[in-house]
């Protein structure tokens, strides 16, 4: 079962007792290849450890690779290989990542018609579950699509948890952090494996956000500048904001410079301590999961 998965980081503070878990929360981000998860000791407010697991190739035959067929095999493979995981905590919060995403303003919204918003973006497929959140500081319901086997796993080895969707907690964690501290458009780009989020917010609302698939360093730097120009935002003086797997993509921190000139990265929300055994990790990295916590999702 082990080969089901390889473990990329895991990173966990002495001072975490099992026997002490419903005193601490645990927040997951999972997808179809991958699952990151931290701890926070809430009488503490600390932040304890951070896991992220990466799912292997199955080998069906000699020669022959195929990605794992059955999502929960993957969640079972992390679940038992990682205690921490069994353990009885006080809150268990899961999001799902995925680009089935449309956000639709409360006053727009009609819950009978949410099949019909994702539709209108995307191709569904059969075995795909339609959900939705309220986003409170937007005012707008968020519908994305989960598959099947994914919900059915996590509610299988989590069963009190609630499954949101990524970039609602993104949007959530971004909020949350800037909303008193910027008074003027800045863009944020969450990269992640594959993936990126691109945000515009002023401190008060959010005027653009969308997720885009890459291959390269090149791909990323294009489809920033192009939305760059498309929304008149000179590159020359819009402040860019780095959060996520910045340093996983080869070359993208220098290739951004030579076409943005004020770049930044986020810190870490200081209403919260954290072990230092994550010192190790960037303070950008895990950004999200770091502010499930402070979110209403």
């Amino acid at each position: 079962m082990d080969e089901q998965h390889t473990v990329t980081i895991n990173l966990l503070d002495e001072s975490f007792n099992p026997q002490e878990s419903r005193n601490y929360g645990l927040a997951i981000i999972l997808s179809e290849d991958s699952i990151s998860y931290c701890t926070l000791d809430f009488r503490r407010n600390k932040f304890l450890g951070l896991c992220q697991c990466s799912r292997n190739e199955v080998k069906i035959q000699e020669g022959l690779t195929v990605p794992g067929a059955v999502f929960r095999d993957f969640l079972e493979s992390v679940y038992t290989s990682n205690p921490v995981l069994s353990c009885s905590f006080k809150s268990v919060k899961i999001a799902c990542n995925g680009k089935k995403s449309t956000l639709i303003p409360a006053k727009l919204f009609d819950p009978v018609e949410k099949e019909q918003y994702l539709k209108f973006n995307f191709k569904l497929d059969q075995d795909e579950q339609i959900l939705q959140d309220h986003l409170m500081p937007l005012d707008a319901w968020q519908i994305f699509t989960v598959p099947g086997d994914i919900l059915s796993a996590t509610k299988e080895f989590f069963p009190k948890s609630k499954m949101v969707h990524a970039s609602g907690l993104l949007i959530e964690s971004i909020w949350i952090n800037y909303k008193n501290h910027i008074n003027s458009p800045h863009i944020f780009l969450h990269v992640q494996e594959r993936l990126f989020d691109l945000m515009i917010f002023d401190g008060r609302k959010m005027d653009y956000f969308n997720t885009f698939s890459f291959q390269n360093q090149e791909d990323v730097t294009y489809y920033l500048i192009f939305v760059m120009e498309q929304l008149n935002f000179n590159p020359e003086s819009a402040p860019l904001i780095l959060l996520g797997d910045v340093e996983k993509v080869d070359g993208l921190s220098d290739l951004l410079h030579q076409y943005v000139r004020n770049i930044e990265t986020v810190r870490r929300n200081a209403s919260y301590h954290y072990s230092y055994i994550l010192n190790q990790l960037p303070p950008h990295a895990c950004f999200p999961l770091f502010n499930f916590f402070s979110c209403g999702l």
